[in-house]
């Protein structure tokens, strides 16, 4: 895909919030400024719960990162208001602090902007690393089905597609976000994107990639949060029966492709699958603004 253009890029800021404060989000930031065919851009770190060492703040200021720690404790939506009101450019990323872009990302998506001038908001694919144990292995098929069916839904406008590890948006349309502190924040941006009569738009060829959990207790956390989403969007957004309903179709056409590529896991999966549902956690548990860090996804490389 060519990326070039001899018009002037659309300026941008990154953000990231954090609460783990660990050595390997210098790996997400390195893959970040290692971004090609992208101008200068503004990055930005919200951080919190645990204090950041000496030789992370060093790792960061050699790549050009705004650091900001706070001394209360806060969820992520709160801290990306944060990079939304020190953002001063046309288009604003929130991304996370255990994901890798692929060189590309970046530049594909400031031209899906610039190429289409009504779209506010763009979410791309994601893909998880090279698996390093079982269980992981496991949790990649979902992912995998996953991301299938928010491709052929509705040609990429669904909340499916919207992922909180890359969420780009036009600065002036993300300005007029309310934001309020909710745990679901992808499919909370992709609602509020509509309700503004924002354009989404899901860019096939851009990739964030990003571990999957290594334990059931996570993944657990995890897939509760996601089945309790319809219950805490409609607090914000009424209604949403139509929005949450999946085509049965798309979704049996996804799990069909991955179990013929992946027989073995897949199966494993459909098991998983049904433990999460049956044993799913309280929505009191899990639609906490201030989650609990997932520390297995952590490690991405």
């Amino acid at each position: 895909m060519n990326i070039s253009s001899n018009k002037k890029q659309l300026s941008l800021t990154v953000g990231i919030t954090t609460c783990y404060g660990d050595i390997s989000i210098l790996e997400t930031v390195k893959s970040v400024r290692e971004s090609k065919g992208v101008d200068k851009f503004d990055f930005i770190i919200i951080a919190d719960r645990v204090p950041i060492s000496h030789e992370i703040k060093k790792g960061l200021k050699k790549h050009g990162v705004h650091l900001i720690e706070n001394k209360t404790e806060a969820g992520q939506v709160e801290k990306q208001r944060q990079i939304r009101s020190l953002a001063k450019t046309d288009i604003v990323i929130f991304t996370q602090d255990d994901v890798l872009l692929d060189p590309n990302t970046l530049a594909i998506v400031l031209k899906g902007f610039a190429q289409n001038p009504k779209t506010t908001m763009i979410s791309i694919p994601y893909k998880s690393v090279m698996s390093t144990n079982f269980f992981e292995n496991i949790v990649n098929v979902g992912t995998n089905i996953v991301n299938r069916a928010a491709k052929n839904w509705n040609n990429g406008d669904n909340y499916l597609a919207s992922i909180g590890r890359f969420m780009a948006f036009r600065a002036n349309m993300l300005k007029r976000f309310r934001m309020p502190p909710v745990a679901i924040s992808d499919n909370y941006y992709y609602f509020e994107n509509k309700k503004m009569e924002g354009k989404f738009e899901y860019i096939k060829d851009a990739l964030v990639y990003f571990r999957n959990p290594q334990n059931m207790a996570e993944h657990m956390r995890k897939s509760s949060r996601f089945q309790h989403s319809q219950k805490e969007m409609e607090k914000y957004f009424g209604n949403l029966s139509k929005e949450y309903k999946k085509p049965k179709t798309t979704l049996i056409r996804a799990a069909v492709e991955e179990f013929v590529e992946n027989p073995f896991y897949t199966t494993l999966y459909f098991f998983v699958f049904a433990y999460t549902r049956i044993l799913r956690m309280k929505p009191k548990k899990v639609l906490n603004p201030i989650w609990e860090v997932d520390i297995s996804t952590k490690k991405i490389s």
